[in-house]
């Protein structure tokens, strides 16, 4: 591999159709790339990096939707399968609440009765036929979900110099595995509906841990003890699923576009907290738009 200067990023992890449709209606507004990872490579490649998402998804008409819109944001697709996957669909549905609120509610098209998606993680395989054609080293390399095939992929980029990148959808089964990847990780990011106890990250003294807190704002820590930032407010709230992705995306953009990186540890404090304010400000931004994207239109 060669050490690229420019802005790349790699992401691997739930990649998906989003299917935004008002509760009540037949017709979906839109289909687009939905999931953790899929919005944060999407959203990296509107500011303007060159992102490459790894997916096994497959040939039906839903992938298919997955690689053309991908292909419209310029989002590179050399490392997206479509042989032996499948392409989970998340269906969002939008509605008023009895107070008078936006909300929404999330189910997979494959519905046996709970949330369950026809999602299949990276092969080993895969991974390594990735290491051997990749010609570069991506400044960030982003993952959202614990695999053997993913962490092979982050402990290789940790070793040529990119910053890792890990926002956990939950704490899961595996909780070596887990550890595996906190450990290899120089950003944890993750919400705190989903990771409440912080004190099982308190030996750690070299990573940056964000705790999103919803209307609350946010918990963050580096080197030392938690300090909270207090929420940026948005009065003209539509519709906020994908706020967590824009602020991990705009996070990464602050932190690391057009930078040369020398650790997470060599963040200045000041430099840091502007950074989480800023993204703060665009996942608050990104919540007066329907659909986790809608800011991109």
């Amino acid at each position: 591999m060669k050490l690229e200067t420019n802005n790349i990023a790699v992401g691997a992890g739930l990649i998906c159709l989003d299917v935004l449709i008002w509760d009540g209606q037949r017709v979906p507004i839109s289909y687009y790339v939905g999931g953790t990872c899929g919005n944060v490579m999407m959203i990296l490649s509107y500011m303007g990096w060159d992102a490459y998402p790894i997916a096994r998804l497959d040939g039906t008409k839903d992938g298919v939707r997955v690689l053309d819109d991908m292909k419209k944001h310029r989002v590179h697709t050399d490392f997206v399968s479509t042989q032996d996957g499948k392409t989970p669909v998340i269906v969002q549905r939008n509605f008023i609440n009895k107070d008078g609120i936006p909300t929404h509610k999330f189910e997979s098209r494959n519905n046996i009765g709970r949330f369950y998606l026809d999602f299949k993680s990276l092969t080993l395989k895969q991974a390594n036929g990735v290491i051997e054609r990749i010609d570069f080293v991506p400044k960030v390399f982003f993952f959202d979900r614990v695999s053997p095939a993913i962490l092979r992929l982050a402990e290789l980029f940790k070793e040529k110099g990119s910053v890792i990148f890990f926002e956990p959808s939950s704490r899961g089964g595996n909780v070596k595995r887990f550890n595996q990847c906190v450990e290899v990780a120089d950003v944890i990011k993750f919400s705190d509906q989903r990771i409440k106890d912080v004190e099982q990250f308190e030996s750690y003294k070299d990573k940056l841990f964000i705790q999103t807190q919803g209307a609350k704002g946010l918990s963050y820590r580096l080197n030392s003890g938690w300090k909270h930032l207090e929420p940026v407010a948005n009065d003209k709230v539509v519709d906020t699923a994908g706020a967590g992705d824009w602020t991990a995306a705009a996070l990464i953009n602050n932190l690391f576009k057009n930078k040369v990186m020398f650790g997470i540890c060599n963040l200045l404090e000041s430099d840091l907290e502007t950074a989480l304010n800023e993204a703060q400000k665009v996942g608050a931004e990104s919540c007066s738009y329907e659909g986790a994207r809608g800011m991109m239109q």
